[in-house]
C-alpha cells in the first residue's frame, strides 16, 4: 500500500503526491532563478512556461488515451485525474505549447532552454513516488537487490530511472554554463531522456503492451526523439540549418559553389 506521510481527519497526503508537488516546487523555483540569471524574467516568460506547465498537464492525461486505448481509457476516466499520467504525454503536450505560446508572443528564444536542466531533476523525485507508491514497477528478477512489489520480488527499475536521471541533471546544470546556442539545452535534454528510457523499457512490467517488432510504443517514441534531436544537435555544432547539407556531395539549390 501507498505510504501516507500524514492524515489528518479528511485530509491524506501520500508520499508520490509529496513527490510530484516536490518536484514542481522546486523545478519552478530553479526555473524562476534560471531565467533570472539569463536576465529572461519577464511577463513573456511567464506566460510560456504557465502555459507549457497546462499543456504538459494535459498532455499527461490524454497521453493515457494512446497507452491504453480508447475502451479502457473510457473505463478508468473518472481515476486517471488522481494517478493515470504519461511522461511521453507531458512532454510532448508541454513542447507543443510552448511552440504555441512563443509563436503568439512573438518569443524568438527558446524557453524550453530555461526548464530543460531542471526536468530531470523533477522526473527523479517523481520517479521515488512512483517507487514508495509501488507504481509503474519493473519485471520479476532474482537479483539480490530486487525488491518486493506487486506480489514479486522486481526490478527496482524506477530507481534505476532516479539515478540515472540525477546524472542527466549534473550533466544539464553543467552544461548550462557553457552551451549557448538556442535550444541545445532542450535538445540534449529529450536526446538524454531517450537514450535513459529505451533500455529501461525492457526491465518495466507491461500490462498492456503495444509491441512492434519486439519493441512498446515508448520504445519508438525514444528512438524517434534519439533520431531527431540527436540531428538537430549535431547540425547546431556544424553550423548548418538543413540536415541535406550533411550528406556528401549535396548543395542545395542556389549555395555558394
Amino acid at each position: 500500500m501507498e505510504p501516507v506521510v500524514f492524515d489528518i481527519g479528511p485530509v491524506r497526503l501520500h508520499a508520490y503526491t509529496l513527490c510530484i508537488v516536490a518536484a514542481v516546487v522546486l523545478g519552478g523555483w530553479l526555473t524562476y532563478r534560471e531565467a533570472q540569471r539569463r536576465m529572461r524574467l519577464n511577463e513573456d516568460t511567464l506566460a510560456v512556461v504557465s502555459i507549457g506547465l497546462l499543456g504538459g498537464v494535459l498532455g499527461a492525461k490524454l497521453g493515457m488515451l494512446v497507452f491504453l486505448g480508447p475502451a479502457e481509457f473510457w473505463r478508468l476516466l473518472p481515476t486517471i485525474p488522481a494517478h493515470g499520467a504519461t511522461l511521453w504525454g507531458a512532454l510532448v503536450g508541454g513542447t507543443l505549447s510552448v511552440v504555441v505560446a512563443e509563436r503568439a508572443l512573438g518569443v524568438r528564444t527558446c524557453t524550453g532552454d530555461l526548464v530543460a536542466p531542471f526536468l530531470p531533476l523533477g522526473q527523479a523525485i517523481g520517479r521515488l513516488g512512483n517507487f514508495l507508491a509501488a507504481d509503474a514497477y519493473g519485471t520479476p528478477t532474482s537479483l539480490p537487490w530486487g525488491v518486493f512489489q506487486a506480489g514479486a520480488v522486481r526490478h527496482p527499475v524506477a530507481l534505476y530511472e532516479m539515478a540515472l536521471d540525477l546524472v542527466l541533471f549534473a550533466f544539464l546544470w553543467r552544461r548550462r554554463q557553457t552551451t549557448y546556442r538556442d535550444a541545445d539545452l532542450f535538445s540534449m535534454y529529450v536526446f538524454g531522456y531517450a537514450l535513459i528510457r529505451f533500455p529501461l523499457e525492457f526491465l518495466r512490467y507491461q500490462p498492456t503492451p503495444l509491441d512492434f517488432l519486439g519493441l512498446t510504443l515508448v520504445q519508438w517514441l525514444c528512438i524517434a526523439a534519439v533520431l531527431a534531436f540527436g540531428v538537430r544537435v549535431y547540425m547546431q555544432r556544424k553550423g548548418v540549418s538543413c540536415v541535406c547539407d550533411l550528406l556528401p556531395g549535396f548543395r542545395r539549390r542556389g549555395s555558394a559553389a
